[in-house]
C-alpha cells in the first residue's frame, strides 16, 4: 500500500514562499551593479578652480589628441581629455550620480557602478541615470607637461 502525499495549506504555503524567494533573488541579482563599486580619492571642485597650486599628472606625450586618461593631483585623482594640440581638460573623476569612481572609455568617461556616460570634450551626461557634468578642475599645458590646478 502506498501512501500518496497530501496537499495541505501549509505544503502549498511552503512552495509559494520558497518560488518567491528565488523570484526575489534573481530579481535583485538584475540590480547588481555592471562593475565595481571603487570610491575615488579626493575632492570634487563646486566650480573651475581659478586658483590653486599647479600639480603635474603627466607627459602631454602620453594622451593623443582625441584621447582620455586618469591621473593623481596632489591626492586627487582626475579625468583628463585631449581635445586638441593645444588644449588639455580635467573633470573629477567622482560620478554626480552615486560617486563611484569614473574611468576614461576612449573619447568618453565611464562610471561602471549604473553605466553613466559623460563627454570628454565638456564631461556632460552622454547616458545616465546621472543628471549633471562632471565637475572641472583646471588644466594646462606646460611644456611636455599637463598640469592640473587642485
Amino acid at each position: 500500500m502506498t501512501v500518496e502525499p497530501k496537499l495541505t495549506r501549509r505544503t502549498a504555503l511552503r512552495a509559494t514562499t520558497a518560488a518567491t524567494g528565488a523570484a526575489c533573488a534573481l530579481a535583485l541579482a538584475g540590480c547588481a551593479a555592471a562593475g565595481a563599486a571603487v570610491p575615488s580619492k579626493g575632492k570634487t571642485p563646486d566650480a573651475i578652480p581659478t586658483g590653486g597650486t599647479p600639480h603635474q599628472v603627466g607627459k602631454l606625450s602620453e594622451i593623443p589628441v582625441g584621447g582620455s586618461a586618469g591621473a593623481t593631483a596632489d591626492g586627487t585623482d582626475v579625468l583628463l581629455f585631449r581635445p586638441n594640440e593645444t588644449t588639455v581638460l580635467a573633470y573629477s573623476d567622482i560620478c554626480t550620480h552615486a560617486g563611484c569612481k569614473v574611468a576614461p572609455d576612449g573619447t568618453d568617461f565611464k562610471c561602471p557602478c549604473h553605466g553613466s556616460v559623460f563627454k570628454g570634450s565638456d564631461g556632460t551626461v552622454v547616458a545616465g541615470p546621472a543628471k549633471a557634468a562632471l565637475p572641472r578642475f583646471a588644466a594646462a599645458i606646460d611644456g611636455e607637461w599637463i598640469t592640473v590646478s587642485i
